[in-house]
């Protein structure tokens, strides 16, 4: 019975290291870039609910959708000028992407 808990007791030391190792919380930069990943989403969302007639979003056009979407854009850019931490840079370019390819298969200028 000793050694059955002694072996318990190793292997959670032994997960917890490994989880200590693995996992690195968000840095600022990171999290900031996720808000704007949030806000994008949100937007987009609200587009393709106004674009399909949907009015429950409390939207009439999709234009003010895409008006949401470009604010959206322009705070990435503002914010990807900042940017230090390859991570965060990493991610501000893959919103980016998203954020182009929304504005492309929507035809939207």
């Amino acid at each position: 019975m000793g050694k059955a808990i002694l072996v318990i007791i190793l292997i959670a030391i032994a997960a917890f290291v490994v989880y200590k190792q693995t996992h690195h919380p968000a840095s600022e930069e990171e999290l900031k870039v996720r808000a704007v990943e949030e806000r994008f989403i949100s937007a987009s969302n609200k587009f393709m609910s106004a674009a399909a007639g949907g009015t429950a979003v409390g939207l009439d056009e999709p234009e003010a959708a895409v008006v949401q979407v470009q604010k959206t854009r322009a705070e990435l850019a503002r914010l990807s000028k900042t940017l230090t931490e390859p991570k965060a840079i990493l991610k501000a370019e893959e919103l980016r992407a998203k954020i182009d390819e929304f504005f492309r298969k929507n035809e939207i200028k």
